[in-house]
C-alpha cells in the first residue's frame, strides 16, 4: 500500500528550551479558545462584576480561571499521551454505554441557540449605537445572515486578521487606562483574596428587579462565561489534531504502545505535555489578565456612576473605558467590541460542531464516514437560525430578558457539566492509561477539588435559580440519557457489521 500513515512527530528543540520567549510558539489552540470567549467572558461580565460588587469579582475571576485550567491542561495531556478525546473515552464509563457524551451533546444542542440569541443580540446592539439607526433586533439579523454567509463560502481570514489586531489594539488601550485611572492598588491585590459578595444598596435602586436574582445566580454566569464552556473545550482539545502534538493526531493509543511510552522517559508523546502546560497556561492567564482590567475598569470608572451593564447598555457604558484616555478613541471601542462578538457569531458556531463532530466519531456506527457538509450546514442553521428565532421571540415578549434565558444555559455549560468533567478526568486516567503515566497525585487531587466545587456551584446555582424544578429537570435530564444510551445501543455496532 502506498498511502502513508501519520506519525508521531518528534519534539522540536524549542519546547524543551530553557527560554520561556521560544515557549511562545506553542500558544496555539489556546489562542483560539481565549479569542472566541474574550467577547463575553472576558469584556462583558468581569465589566459588569466590577461595576456591582468591585474589586471583590477579581477572585471570582482568578478561582473560576484556575479550576477551569486544571481539568482542561488534564484532559488536554491525556489526549497527547495516548490521542483519546474525553467524547471518545466518556463512552465506557459504567452505565449504558455513551450515556454522559450524550448528556453533554444534549446540553449543547439546546444550550447553543440560546447563546447566540444573547450574542447576536449584543452585535446587533452594538451596530445601532455605532450607526444610530435601526434597532438591535435588524442589526442582529443582518449579522446573523453575513456570518452565515461567510461561512458557508468559507472566507474569512482578512476579517480575522483584522479582529486580532484591533482587539489587540483595544486590550493595550485597556491595560494603558488601567494605569491611567491609578487604583488603589493594595484593593486590587486584596481583591484576588476570597470574599463575600453581597449587592450594594444602591443597586435595587438602578435595578430593581435585581431583588430576584441571588448573587450566587450572578456568580455562576460570570463563572460559566469566564474562560469559556465545557463544550468549547471539547472542540478545543479537537484542535489538538491539527496541530499534530503528541498522539493526537493518531488513532488512540494501543495497549502495547501505551506500554512503550510508559518505559521510555523521554519518549516523545511524554515531551509533548509540555506544550499543553504552555498553551493552556498562556490561555488562561490571558482570560484573567484581561477579565481583570475590564472588572477594575467597571469599579473605578462604572461603579461611582452606579452604571451597570444591562439591556441595552450592555455594552454602551464600557466605552468609557477607553474615552478616559482620549475621546478619539470612541471608535476604535465600538468597531473592537464589534469584531469581538461578529468573530464570535463567526468562530462559535465552527467551535461546538466541531464537538458534534467528534461525538459522531465516537460512535462505532459512523466512523466509517461522516456527511460532513450536511451536517455542517444543518448545525450552522440550528445555531444561528434558531438563535435568531429566540431573539425575536424575546422582543414580543417584553418581559423576558436574555440575560434570564442564558441563566440557567449557562449555569450547565459553564459550571455543572465542568465539574463533571474534572471529575471524570480521574476515572478516564486511571482507566485507560498505566500507572507511571497517569496524572500525579497532586494532579488527581486539584482535579477532585475542581470537579467538587464547580459541581456544588451549579447545584447551589440550580437551587437559587429554581430550588424545585432546577433539581427535578437535572434528575430527569440524567434518566432520560441513560434510556436513550441503552435504545441507541446499536450505535456501538460498526456500520459494515450491521446486517441489512
Amino acid at each position: 500500500m502506498n498511502s502513508k500513515q501519520p506519525q508521531l512527530q518528534e519534539p522540536p528543540k524549542a519546547l524543551i528550551s530553557t527560554n520561556p520567549l521560544r515557549w511562545l510558539r506553542f500558544f496555539g489552540p489556546g489562542a483560539i479558545l481565549a479569542s472566541v470567549t474574550v467577547g463575553s467572558g472576558e469584556i462583558l461580565f468581569p465589566s459588569r462584576g466590577g461595576a456591582i460588587f468591585g474589586f471583590k469579582i477579581l477572585w471570582v475571576i482568578l478561582f473560576v480561571a484556575l479550576l477551569k485550567w486544571i481539568f482542561v491542561y488534564s484532559s488536554i495531556r491525556h489526549m497527547i499521551i495516548s490521542g483519546g478525546h474525553p467524547l471518545e473515552r466518556w463512552r465506557k464509563l459504567p452505565g449504558p454505554s455513551g450515556w454522559f457524551p450524550l448528556f453533554l451533546i444534549i446540553i449543547v444542542v439546546i444550550a447553543t441557540p440560546l447563546w447566540f440569541s444573547f450574542l447576536s443580540a449584543l452585535t446587533g446592539q452594538i451596530c445601532s449605537t455605532i450607526t444610530g439607526i435601526g434597532d438591535q433586533y435588524i442589526w442582529a439579523t443582518i449579522c446573523v445572515v453575513a456570518a452565515m454567509i461567510l461561512l458557508s463560502l468559507g472566507g474569512y481570514d482578512f476579517l480575522e486578521k483584522t479582529q486580532t489586531a484591533i482587539l489587540g489594539l483595544m486590550v493595550i488601550c485597556i491595560i494603558v487606562a488601567v494605569f491611567y485611572v491609578s487604583p488603589q492598588w493594595g484593593q486590587v491585590i486584596k481583591g484576588f483574596f476570597p470574599q463575600v459578595l453581597s449587592y450594594p444598596d444602591w443597586l435595587y435602586g438602578v435595578m430593581p428587579q435585581m431583588r430576584d436574582r441571588s448573587v450566587w445566580v450572578e456568580v455562576v454566569v460570570y463563572s460559566s462565561a469566564i474562560g469559556g464552556q465545557s463544550y468549547d473545550y471539547l472542540g478545543y482539545l479537537s484542535f489538538l489534531r491539527e496541530k499534530k502534538w503528541g498522539w493526537s493526531h493518531l488513532e488512540t493509543a494501543s495497549p502495547e504502545q501505551l506500554k512503550t511510552i510508559e518505559q521510555q522517559k523521554d519518549h516523545p508523546a511524554r515531551i509533548w505535555v509540555r506544550a499543553a502546560f504552555i498553551d493552556t497556561t498562556a490561555s488562561f492567564f490571558m482570560v484573567v489578565f484581561i477579565g481583570a482590567c475590564f472588572a477594575i475598569l467597571g469599579k473605578i470608572i462604572l461603579q461611582p456612576n452606579e452604571q451597570v451593564p444591562e439591556g441595552l447598555n450592555m455594552l454602551t457604558y464600557q466605552a468609557a473605558f477607553l474615552t478616559t484616555l482620549h475621546p478619539w478613541l470612541l471608535p476604535l471601542y465600538y468597531l473592537a467590541v464589534f469584531l469581538a462578538f461578529f468573530g464570535i457569531l463567526y468562530g462559535g458556531p465552527e467551535l461546538s460542531y466541531r464537538v458534534l463532530l467528534e461525538y459522531l466519531k465516537s460512535l462505532p456506527r459512523f466512523r466509517s464516514g461522516v456527511p460532513l457538509k450536511r451536517l455542517r450546514a444543518g448545525w450552522i442553521i440550528w445555531g444561528l437560525g434558531g438563535g435568531v428565532i429566540v431573539l425575536w421571540w424575546s422582543r414580543f415578549n417584553p418581559d423576558v430578558s436574555l440575560l434570564e434565558i442564558v441563566t440557567p444555559a449557562g449555569i450547565y455549560t459553564g459550571v455543572l457539566s465542568c465539574g463533571f468533567y474534572a471529575l471524570i478526568n480521574v476515572w478516564v486516567d486511571r482507566h485507560f492509561l498505566p500507572t507511571s503515566i497517569r496524572m500525579g497525585s497532586t494532579l488527581v487531587a486539584l482535579n477532585i477539588i475542581s470537579g467538587l466545587v464547580l459541581s456544588c456551584f451549579g447545584l447551589k446555582a440550580l437551587w437559587d435559580y429554581d430550588p424545585v424544578w432546577g433539581y427535578v429537570v437535572l434528575a430527569l435530564f440524567l434518566a432520560v440519557c441513560f434510556v436513550l444510551a441503552w435504545k441507541m445501543r446499536f450505535l456501538n455496532q460498526e456500520k459494515s457489521s450491521i446486517k441489512v
